[in-house]
């Protein structure tokens, strides 16, 4: 099984929901419901814009190690949330290339999450209204192949996402595999010019569960080793950058099912709270946040 690639192109070009675009709305809920991840192809958010931010994050990404820990925030749990930006030195391109494409992502999961609400059957902002003034957050990640590129070597260990939504444009390097509802393993292949969405625990307490927090692992695999081989006889970069923004419920909002999903038989297992007060638990839970006392 592969994960169908949903083209955005229609449902932005058209203004009035018809039936063609009702179907593709049910058919990303679906997904969305089944996978807890989806293959989006958006025409803001083009093969040349995610090659220009990966070319930037190699180049950073190769810089001395001292260097980079210069931008490392463990006083904010390394989230940055609602924090300011990081900017490094020596990057004169550094806020356009971030702000550029970290806007284009956001596009195109305010899309998706607009047609994953009609899908649902709750209104069409029902999930964008929530999204206003989030801190999004966008966190590319650095892996060294060249050091860490033997098969089964684990970037990322089994896990789901405590945010509304994540996107990543394509990684040169595989890797990622997610679990299905039904918890089959699934190596995600992302064609080029495509973006990956995947769902996560915001949308899950917004939808009483009928949307699950996708888990996914980033492992070394054989086909990622044929990359790094590629790679070598190309003498290209083999550090594997993901270009991963975190789409978050705004941190006053507040999370609970909404419409008729809080007539869910399991509703009551996602009790209103605050989503800032929601991710600060989660942080706490996953030993990110750190103990005061220590």
């Amino acid at each position: 099984m592969e994960l169908p690639v949903i083209d955005l192109a229609p449902y932005l070009e058209n203004s009035s929901l018809d039936s063609e675009i009702e179907s593709v709305c049910l058919e990303v809920s679906r997904t969305l419901r089944e996978t807890g991840a989806l293959l989006v192809k958006d025409p803001r958010c083009t093969a040349e814009d995610n090659d220009r931010f990966i070319d930037m994050m190699e180049k950073y990404f190769q810089q001395p190690e001292e260097f980079k820990r210069l931008q490392e925030r463990p006083h904010l749990h390394y989230q940055e949330l609602n924090s300011e930006p990081v900017i490094p030195e020596g990057f004169p391109e550094w806020k356009s290339t971030m702000d550029s494409w970290g806007y284009k992502m956001i596009s195109a999961i305010e899309s998706v999450a607009e047609m994953a609400a009609i899908g649902f059957g709750l209104s069409k902002d029902a999930f964008t209204s929530l999204m206003q003034q989030g801190p999004h957050l966008l966190a590319p990640t650095g892996s060294d192949l060249r050091a860490y590129g033997k098969e089964g070597t684990v970037f990322a260990g089994y896990h789901y996402d405590l945010n509304f939504l994540t996107i990543h444009g394509r990684s040169r390097f595989p890797g990622l595999s997610i679990w299905l509802r039904n918890g089959r393993k699934m190596e995600v292949k992302v064609p080029v010019g495509c973006l990956l969405i995947q769902a996560g625990k915001q949308i899950e307490w917004l939808t009483a569960g009928e949307c699950m927090a996708g888990m996914h692992e980033v492992v070394v695999t054989n086909r990622t080793t044929d990359a790094i081989k590629r790679a070598l006889e190309q003498n290209c970069s083999l550090w594997r950058v993901s270009s991963t923004l975190f789409a978050h419920i705004a941190s006053d909002a507040v999370l609970k099912p909404l419409g008729h999903f809080s007539d869910s038989p399991l509703a009551s297992k996602y009790p209103p709270i605050c989503a800032g007060e929601f991710v600060e638990h989660e942080l706490a839970v996953i030993n990110l946040k750190g103990n005061k006392g220590a």
